[in-house]
């Protein structure tokens, strides 16, 4: 009887503290369920005796991939959105200071998915680079040329919507 209290008290202690983290953004809620997921399935595999986990290993590969194409799309979002901004400075003529603060959060947003894209498109990856990484270089200089960016950043917005067709044709 006192195993049954004492279980009842340490699950209610749980719903409570997991009830204290819930105001935490919706990432990383995501990604403590998605944790809680994988642990529930290896516990139920480890209590089941199930030694052969191909079954659960293939179900979590389909939801990964997906899981990888949407991140894999939302990052070039973000990173389409810093070219967007770096562009919107250029035709505002923006200061030094902003157009270098712009080239650093693109080299950031990409940096962000970089590996991702080149393992999965290298292909895409090699077009994307040859206008992307000049464009972040050009933008990080102390006197960046404004002509030089502009001609840039199509080619790069081209490309990397040319990626993202290519995640949304294949998933």
């Amino acid at each position: 009887m006192k195993k049954y209290y004492l279980f009842s008290i340490i699950l209610a202690l749980g719903f409570i503290l997991g009830a204290c983290g819930s105001s935490d953004s919706q990432d990383n809620s995501k990604d403590n369920s998605d944790s809680t997921e994988q642990t529930s399935e290896q516990d139920s595999e480890a209590t089941s005796g199930n030694a052969d986990s191909s079954e659960g290993s293939s179900e979590e590969n389909g939801n990964s991939d997906i899981e990888v194409d949407s991140d894999l799309s939302s990052g070039i979002d973000t990173v389409i959105a810093s070219v967007d901004a770096l562009d919107s400075s250029l035709k505002d003529s923006a200061a030094v200071n902003t157009l270098n603060e712009k080239g650093k959060n693109l080299e950031e947003d990409w940096d962000s998915i970089e590996k991702k894209v080149e393992e999965q498109f290298p292909d895409q990856y090699e077009k994307i680079e040859k206008s992307l990484y000049p464009l972040i270089n050009e933008a990080k200089k102390d006197e960046p040329d404004a002509e030089k960016m502009k001609e840039l950043v199509e080619p790069t917005i081209d490309s990397l919507n040319e990626l993202k067709q290519s995640i949304s044709s294949e998933g």
